[in-house]
């Protein structure tokens, strides 16, 4: 019996592609086998201007809308769909291409996941180079990439895989989006239960149906006009050249409308449908006011807003090709504004029959027609579709850092520091950095003052202790701790002082005393903080007079006192310090400074003497004698003094306002005063001889120089 031919079916590829702009979220389900086949379409426009520009503004709204389009997609195919393609719009796109290249072995064929790794390292070479053109680019992501063209032991081939060379190289272009649009992309997806399968650019995935590789010889541009943004892709000689964004689309022809008649966005919106279906126009305004206007008027009064949106594309198209391309292909219903197409064509100069649309009826090699996949809005979610079945995407492996969720590309393996990076974090934080020094000037010597060290990071994967080499699994959670910088240097005043307190010793009384700082010229407290550079005066000793306050003395006799007096009716003014002062020795005043362990010595004279403050020299008279046979010298002079009416001398003590008579007075010396110099032994009984030049005289006798004197006693007989 002959055994029964089985009928193996080939099971089919299933893609969604959810095309999600700011206007609607458009639900494609596709499958593949030997074709193309839309198993099913849902659409469904936004509630309300969740989305702007491309971008979701609110997360819950636009996730909320996706479990719609999911449910009715599900109950209408009977599958359950936990995957979806999805593209993002080119706000603030950035764009640059990169080269890898790589030696391998010649005897085995190239993998498919060999190219995918040497496209990945020319990928990172563009975010490395874009990051390095500006530092704020280090948050964006990498939303997707085309290869311009594949090398094979330096000759172009147009695929690697399968192909057998010693060198392979690539060139592509990457385009990298903001972390926060394509953040909330993904959690959007999250919260209406879904992963993503693939994530592109809406450009890259629009250009993959709308210019299939056989029309990329031509020198074309690819203008996807959405709500919000206008996504463009340059291609010539069967390479992408560039791409492109414009952040104006369809939503500023609505807005001008409202503007221009008083209108709500969504009154607005219609209009601006209708302005290609009727040539007349009825509608309400926001004050209930009707208005019937023809659908040229209304064109023509938006028209500068057309050509706006014309010019401005214009120009990224001539600046990414530097000069008009061959022909330029609209898709996205923005491409459907009345006289668009026209205004574009006069800004790039070229003839109006080479600016068109291209539709979903003019797509190949997809089968299915579904009246809410219709005209040129059909293109991009056919196109997010077709690329994630085509291009086999990089699978994204989703971890968490510090509860941030972080998409990455997970060809290769993804570690740690992969994830670090992507979240932004600078791996220059794995190790504190040291805290700042101080440089502190001390009396002219320079003193260095280390900060602490940093602390290194702390890193846990799924709660256990890891590295910055430790690889990652989809799901995994990494908790990072930057290093802690160290602290930097911190110097108080107290922390200069290596002798205090010291002492001084006053009239041999020891006492202790702290010395005075200054930080840049400004006195210190102990406990105060020095900064860095400055230049700080330490004074280890204290001035005299602080010095005998603190021994005691009062304070009264260490200042200056004015004596005013009359001398022979004329007034003086003297000042007096009563306080006489010596620093080890050497003579001093209150103003001095005495160093640490110096002795201080002072004496208190509360008034001055008469003699200390008048200027009176006594008139000396010198006599030189001989008295009994030996030479005597006499010294002789001298002055009247009377103060206040009363005699006085000079020893005496000034009394403040005194009235002072001085007369000098020069007097012959007599032989009494010969008894203050000389010695004369007297005798109990006898008589005192005194004899000058041989002749008997008396003790009032004048003598002068070079008398002779006798002076001795005589016994009596």
């Amino acid at each position: 019996m002959a055994k029964q031919k089985v009928n193996k079916t080939k099971k089919p590829r299933r893609v969604l592609a959810l095309d999600i702009g700011t206007r609607s979220i458009v639900g494609v389900l596709l499958e593949k086998t030997d074709q193309t086949v839309i198993r099913a379409v849902e659409y469904l426009e936004h509630e309300a201007r969740s989305m702007y520009d491309g971008q979701i503004h609110d997360v819950e709204a636009v996730a909320a809308e996706i479990a719609v389009i999911r449910s009715r997609l599900q109950k209408a195919t009977g599958l359950k769909l936990k995957k979806a393609a999805v593209a993002a719009a080119g706000r603030a796109l950035k764009t640059a291409t990169a080269t890898a290249s790589a030696s391998r072995p010649q005897m085995f064929e190239i993998t498919w996941e060999e190219t995918k790794a040497l496209e990945l390292e020319a990928v990172q070479k563009a975010q490395k180079k874009i990051a390095g053109e500006d530092k704020s680019l280090k948050d964006h992501f990498c939303i997707g990439y085309s290869v311009i063209n594949y090398t094979l032991d330096d000759e172009v081939i147009q695929n690697l895989v399968g192909q057998t060379g010693s060198k392979i190289g690539v060139e592509v272009i990457a385009t990298f989006l903001p972390r926060v649009v394509v953040d909330g992309l993904i959690s959007a997806l999250r919260m209406a239960g879904m992963e993503v399968e693939s994530l592109t650019l809406e450009p890259i995935a629009a250009l993959t149906v709308a210019i299939p590789p056989q029309m990329r010889l031509l020198n074309l541009a690819l203008v996807d006009i959405g709500a919000g943004t206008s996504d463009i892709a340059v291609v010539q000689k069967e390479r992408i050249l560039a791409y492109a964004m414009v952040p104006l689309g369809g939503d500023e022809i609505t807005e001008r409308l409202a503007e221009e008649y008083l209108l709500d966005f969504n009154t607005a919106e219609r209009v601006k449908r209708q302005l290609r279906e009727k040539e007349i126009l009825t509608f309400t305004d926001v004050l209930e006011n009707p208005i019937t206007e023809p659908a040229s008027a209304i064109i023509e009064r938006i028209k500068p807003t057309i050509k706006e949106l014309a010019a401005s594309v214009a120009r990224e198209i001539l600046t990414a090709n530097g000069k008009p391309p061959d022909a330029v292909i609209c898709v996205g219903g923005g491409s459907l504004t009345p006289g668009l197409l026209q205004e574009l064509a006069a800004a790039l100069e070229l003839p109006a029959n080479r600016v068109g649309i291209r539709t979903r009826e003019t797509l190949e090699g997809i089968i299915g027609e579904h009246p809410e996949l219709t005209g040129p809005q059909a293109v991009t979610p056919l196109g997010i579709g077709i690329n994630a079945m085509a291009s086999r995407p990089l699978p994204l492996v989703k971890v968490r850092v510090n509860n941030h969720e972080i998409p990455l590309w997970g060809l290769q393996e993804v570690t740690v520091s992969t994830a670090l990076l992507a979240s932004g974090f600078n791996l220059t934080h794995l190790y504190g950095r040291p805290g700042m020094g101080k440089t502190v000037e001390v009396n002219g010597a320079l003193r260095h003052f280390k900060g602490s060290l940093g602390s290194p990071a702390v890193i846990r994967v799924n709660g256990a202790l890891a590295s910055v080499d430790t690889p990652l699994q989809n799901g995994d959670s990494v908790e990072f701790v930057p290093g802690q910088d160290g602290e930097d240097a911190r110097v108080l005043v107290k922390d200069l002082l290596e002798d205090a307190p010291g002492t001084i010793f006053v009239n041999g009384e020891p006492i202790t005393v702290q010395p005075e700082v200054y930080v840049n010229g400004r006195l210190a407290g102990w406990d105060d903080t020095v900064p860095d550079r400055a230049k700080v005066q330490i004074i280890s000793g204290r001035p005299v007079r602080e010095l005998l306050i603190k021994a005691g003395v009062d304070e009264d006799k260490l200042y200056p006192r004015t004596y005013h007096f009359y001398v022979n009716d004329r007034e003086v003014t003297r000042e007096w310090n009563p306080c006489r002062v010596r620093i080890d020795g050497n003579e001093a005043n209150l103003e001095s400074l005495a160093e640490f362990g110096a002795h201080v010595d002072f004496s208190i004279q509360a008034a001055p003497a008469l003699r200390q403050v008048l200027a009176v020299e006594e008139e000396q008279t010198v006599v030189e004698l001989i008295v009994n046979n030996e030479p005597v010298v006499l010294h002789r002079g001298g002055v009247m003094l009377q103060m206040n009416g009363k005699s006085a001398t000079l020893d005496d003590t000034l009394e403040d306002e005194a009235v002072l008579k001085v007369v000098p007075q020069v007097l012959s010396p007599v032989v009494s005063d010969l008894l203050t110099q000389i010695t004369v032994t007297p005798k109990p009984s006898g008589n005192l001889v005194i004899k000058v030049n041989g002749v008997e005289a008396g003790f009032t006798t004048p003598i002068k120089s070079g008398d002779r004197v006798d002076l001795y006693w005589e016994e009596s007989e």
